[in-house]
């Protein structure tokens, strides 16, 4: 009797279990791996619209377990709306399958998009479920579908190429600011501070990641070049891989290269107000070991100091010009409006809403001590 009551009872829980009963097979969807947003008029000149382009994958394609050559593996749709998701839903009525959002890699922003602001094109990837805060952000020179449409020469899909050459670069170079993604971004920018996003350009049919968009809330408002980037990741500590060059002039046999080769750096922030104006001392750390340099193959420790100071004048100068050229445009790209609200919180809660005037007027000292710690092998 008790064996079939728990037969009976087991039997009728397997009502409740809700199985797979949603599912979609793998050769039913359509995986977007990139999505491009551009800014296009409409016809009558009158509104604004976003360009919608979504790169789109077929898996089986891309195996090779399809002979068909009517089939690509990658097809980048478009369409165009007031809204993404108008946009998105537009789509539908060109393509047959479901667009799978669960693995899109990169969001790429147009420049002209950029300039009038990002935030309302990315909310509907801030509230869907299908979407991912670890979505990564690029802001393209030009058009963002012109990248979508690049053929590279190692991987199929550009998408992917582009997400991929981001997480490779940032750990062998600093010329592009660290990975941002739309998490980060939203969480800057609704935290009222100003922020740098990598830049992506097309040279010669190719990709190029290199300098940063400068972005004052959700707006572009300029550029920084590569070397203005390895200088503000100096500045904010996240310099963790790349190299640092010093080039003196002189005669064809006097010109000398040295190239330093970073291995870590740590930066810190001290504030205090004087008369009313914020000053700031930012320090710099850095440590690493020549790679290329002059010594004639004679190193002493009195060499290996001058290099450390040259270096460390170097890196110096770049962050005092930086700091100029920011303080001309009014833009905090240093997190120093965050260390105010930190540390200086009654005055920043003075100045919150006029940060940018202030800014202009912030006295800011720098401090940079450098480490050769290797210096290699002479034979």
């Amino acid at each position: 009797m008790k064996t079939r009551l728990l037969l009976s009872l087991c039997f009728l829980l397997t009502f409740l279990l809700a199985g797979c009963w949603d599912r979609v097979e793998i050769q039913d969807r359509l995986i977007v791996m990139a999505v491009a947003i551009d800014k296009v008029r409409t016809e009558d000149e009158k509104r604004n619209f976003y360009e919608f382009t979504a790169q789109l994958t077929e898996a089986q394609a891309l195996s090779g377990r399809i002979s068909t050559p009517n089939i690509s593996p990658v097809w980048n749709a478009s369409a165009t709306g007031p809204s993404i998701f108008e946009c998105i839903r537009i789509l539908t009525t060109r393509v047959a399958r479901q667009p799978y959002y669960d693995h899109l890699q990169i969001i790429i922003i147009g420049e002209e998009l950029a300039k009038e602001g990002i935030d309302r094109a990315l909310d509907l990837f801030y509230r869907d479920h299908e979407s991912r805060p670890k979505i990564k952000l690029v802001i393209a020179k030009g058009r963002a579908r012109e990248v979508l449409d690049l053929d590279p020469k190692l991987m199929p899909i550009s998408g992917r190429y582009i997400s991929t050459l981001m997480e490779e670069g940032e750990a062998k170079t600093a010329r592009f600011p660290k990975t941002s993604t739309i998490g980060q971004f939203s969480s800057y920018f609704h935290g009222g501070a100003n922020c740098v996003l990598p830049a992506l350009r097309i040279e010669k049919q190719e990709a190029k990641m290199a300098g940063g968009a400068i972005m004052r809330g959700d707006r572009l408002v300029g550029w920084l070049s590569d070397q203005e980037v390895k200088t503000l990741r100096w500045l904010n500590g996240t310099f963790t891989a790349g190299d640092e060059v010093i080039v003196k002039n002189g005669s064809e046999q006097e010109r000398n290269v040295t190239t330093f080769e970073v291995r870590g750096a740590r930066s810190s922030v001290k504030s205090e107000i004087r008369n009313g104006i914020p000053v700031f001392t930012l320090s710099i750390r850095g440590e690493g070991s020549l790679a290329e340099d002059g010594f004639d193959h004679k190193p002493s420790l009195r060499k290996l100091k001058e290099r450390e100071k040259e270096i460390s004048q170097n890196i110096k100068e770049n962050a005092e010009k930086l700091i100029v050229k920011m303080q001309k445009k009014k833009v905090d790209i240093f997190g120093l409006y965050e260390e105010m609200r930190r540390h200086q919180h009654p005055y920043w809660k003075q100045h919150r809403n006029n940060w940018d005037e202030v800014f202009q007027h912030a006295d800011i000292h720098i401090d940079v001590v450098t480490y050769i710690r290797r210096f290699g092998q002479f034979k």
